[in-house]
């Protein structure tokens, strides 16, 4: 028998106030742990307090990471607690620390993330700073992943968002990575793909048959988010790689954060895909992005972008050769792709469009 062998998370779960009862939501999923772990931060820590999180587990010890000096000394002290599970409670920081001693120390983890602003809540990756350099680090994802609605829909909207267009760049990843196939014979795990980009479209087909309000906390919204997130991270854990939701999109974001003044990177991702998908011709999908952007206020004009119109032309001579995995953006000369995103001015954005005012 041929299999592929791969962690994925047991549960992802969204439910309205379900941190007031997780000890029953874990049980439930046949799991006990007399001795928690709970990482997090200040306001993670508060929001354990007010939902008694502490008093459902026979033994739980809280670890604001705000409180030590660097992430050696949480580890021991997760080691120390004879800890049988880590809770993450918190943003992509605490989470990607919690996934980082997670697989240093072989105890499971549950993600229980605050904001829903990437699929990092889920991805086998962690972004650390380490002596002062940003590091991604392949580790364990965890074996659930648990929101609570009510929290969420208090998230900052700039969270949100991000999550929108790191989600909606998986579409574009995706045809990169069918185009690196076609032209360099790059391996494609069909799985994975159809994962990720199957977790990206489902957003645009539930927009467009008006599923949604055009309201970025519309509770409908904001599951399908949820899932579509840690699917996305599920694409990634199967292909081993970052490859079905990372391409030409995020090869643009990385080279805008050289370049300085940038922005949370879902917004990055998400707004350079609209770029990508004129270069890869997929002007119904690209439609059908601006509107689902347009409709939950995602920002499409420079002048709601913490990044200029220069900036981003400046980040196309990066872009090609921020890392070595084909795209787009290999078939274009840099003064081709200059000439391409006037083009693309001219037909996305109209004066409508590129002047929108949310």
């Amino acid at each position: 028998m041929i299999y592929k062998n791969v962690n994925l998370p047991i549960f992802p779960i969204i439910k309205r106030n379900i941190l007031n009862n997780l000890s029953d939501v874990i049980k439930e999923e046949n799991l006990y742990f007399k001795t928690v772990t709970i990482i997090t931060g200040n306001f993670g820590e508060s929001l354990v307090s007010d939902r008694q999180i502490g008093k459902q587990f026979p033994k739980t010890h809280i670890i604001n990471i705000k409180k030590y000096k660097n992430i050696s000394e949480i580890r021991t002290q997760v080691v120390n607690n004879k800890t049988e599970l880590i809770l993450a409670i918190g943003g992509g920081t605490i989470i990607d620390i919690g996934k980082y001693l997670s697989v240093e120390t072989s105890i499971p983890l549950i993600s229980i993330p605050t904001i829903l602003s990437n699929d990092g809540i889920a991805s086998p990756i962690s972004i650390l700073k380490i002596n002062g350099k940003y590091k991604s680090l392949g580790t364990t994802p965890p074996i659930g992943v648990i929101a609570d609605t009510e929290i969420i829909t208090k998230s900052p909207k700039k969270f949100l968002l991000s999550g929108l267009g790191d989600l909606m760049s998986n579409i574009s990843a995706i045809l990169d990575w069918e185009l690196s196939a076609k032209e360099t014979g790059e391996k494609l795990d069909f799985f994975a793909k159809n994962i990720a980009y199957n977790s990206a479209s489902n957003l645009l087909y539930n927009f467009k048959i008006g599923k949604y309000e055009n309201n970025i906390y519309d509770k409908s919204f904001i599951e399908d988010l949820f899932n579509g997130l840690v699917m996305s991270a599920v694409s990634m854990i199967i292909a081993k790689s970052s490859r079905p939701a990372s391409g030409a999109e995020h090869n643009i974001s990385h080279a805008l954060d050289r370049l300085g003044n940038h922005e949370a990177h879902g917004i990055q991702v998400g707004f350079s895909t609209l770029f990508t998908l004129y270069l890869q011709n997929e002007y119904k999908i690209l439609e059908d992005t601006i509107n689902l952007y347009k409709g939950m206020g995602f920002p499409i004009a420079f002048d709601k972008l913490k990044f200029t119109e220069q900036d981003f032309k400046k980040a196309f001579e990066l872009a090609p050769h921020i890392r070595d995995r084909y795209t787009i953006l290999n078939r274009f000369s840099f003064n081709n792709l200059l000439k391409k995103f006037e083009d693309f001015k001219r037909v996305v954005y109209n004066e409508e469009n590129f002047k929108q005012d949310r």
